[in-house]
């Protein structure tokens, strides 16, 4: 077990020291180069693509694009100071960009797949790494899903932080941009032209009609949600703006979908002359918490911890739900961690091999 730790020790650390933000495509290109090199073995097969600048790698140990799982994980991180790139250690704890989000994970599953490949047990599993996930996934997963033709009769995503909870719901989520068109006149005689911002603010007004107003008193907040995230519009305080938009952030649950819920938006939005760009979307998760896999990692896992593990929804979005979108039941999990995107990030080092060992009594149910 300590030559264990050690080796997943020493490759989250390699992970982390390399600067694997969106806009340095360099440091993508060499950190999937890194991970390529540390998975080379005889009984793994890799498969090497790039999108729009950001490189992608599957490993697979059968010549198949529909494993039965698919471990899945991002080694891009968000920005940080230069320190965050330099992990630290204090005892059970290490401290460093990437190590809960998701770079820890991602050296548990790179330590697997390759000690699974060195000992000759080559189960019909798949490891998606992407590098685009912090900035939404288009180039990732959702490209590999829907273009190259990858899939899995189910998927682990640990990439959740926390206590090893396992998410089985998840929200779906709809970015919209909100434009409202008008026309210009002085300030001073309004009635000579048309506010364009006016026209938000009232396509705004009734949109909000349909969401639950918080405190919701639901305590899980099992909901849509509407988050008005950015809005701008206007040149000058005594002219009538002939331009606005504003920026909105849905979640929503199922049976809803990412097309239904726009189709009721975009009714409401045409009653005000205001027109609607799509820019991201995603379907709600709902995995079936009965699933023999959803079942047999529960129970390795709580195996592993030596206690019971709940069930959890996720409001935020994950890349669980471009499985969906394809009918392909998905779990996300992750060892202990917290501080994802602040400039303390930390994970539990033990916390790692019993992800570890919990993916090892998984797979073996299998």
């Amino acid at each position: 077990m300590k030559e264990l730790r050690e080796q997943i020790l020493e490759l989250v650390c390699e992970l982390v020291r390399i600067r694997s933000t969106e806009d340095r495509l360099d440091e993508l290109q060499k950190v999937v180069d890194f991970v390529e090199e540390r998975l080379k073995h005889p009984n793994l097969l890799i498969h090497r693509y790039e999108h729009n600048g950001k490189p992608s790698l599957v490993a697979t140990f059968h010549e198949t694009k529909w494993p039965k799982v698919m471990f899945v994980g991002h080694l891009d991180v968000v920005e940080g100071e230069d320190e965050q790139f330099e992990p630290r250690i204090e005892g059970d704890r290490i401290y460093g960009r990437g190590v809960i989000d998701m770079k820890g994970p991602d050296a548990v599953m790179i330590q697997l797949f390759f000690d699974l490949a060195k000992e000759g047990i080559k189960p019909d599993i798949g490891l998606m790494l992407t590098t685009d996930e912090e900035v939404g996934s288009k180039d990732g997963v959702e490209y590999l899903l829907k273009h190259e033709g990858w899939g899995a009769d189910f998927a682990i995503i640990p990439d959740s932080g926390g206590t090893f909870e396992i998410v089985y719901k998840g929200k779906g989520v709809l970015h919209l941009k909100a434009i409202a068109k008008g026309k210009a006149s002085h300030g001073s005689r309004p009635w000579l032209g048309h506010n364009a911002i006016d026209s938000l603010i009232d396509f705004y007004t009734e949109l909000k009609n349909m969401f639950p107003k918080e405190p919701c008193g639901i305590p899980d907040h099992w909901h849509h949600t509407l988050n008005l995230g950015k809005i701008n519009g206007g040149k000058v305080v005594n002219q009538v703006p002939d331009y606005a938009e504003m920026h909105l952030d849905i979640r929503f649950i199922e049976p809803w979908t990412s097309e239904s819920m726009f189709n009721h938006i975009k009714k409401i939005a045409d009653r005000h002359s205001v027109g609607l760009e799509v820019v991201s979307r995603g379907e709600p998760v709902a995995t079936d918490p009965n699933h023999p896999y959803v079942q047999a990692f529960k129970k390795a896992a709580e195996h592993v911890l030596g206690r019971q593990l709940k069930l959890v929804v996720e409001h935020g979005a994950t890349d669980g739900r471009f499985f969906a979108e394809k009918k392909i039941q998905n779990i996300v999990t992750c060892s202990e961690g917290g501080g994802a995107h602040s400039p303390n990030e930390w994970a539990s080092i033990s916390s790692y091999l019993k992800l570890y060992q919990a993916f090892r009594i998984f797979l073996k149910e299998l």
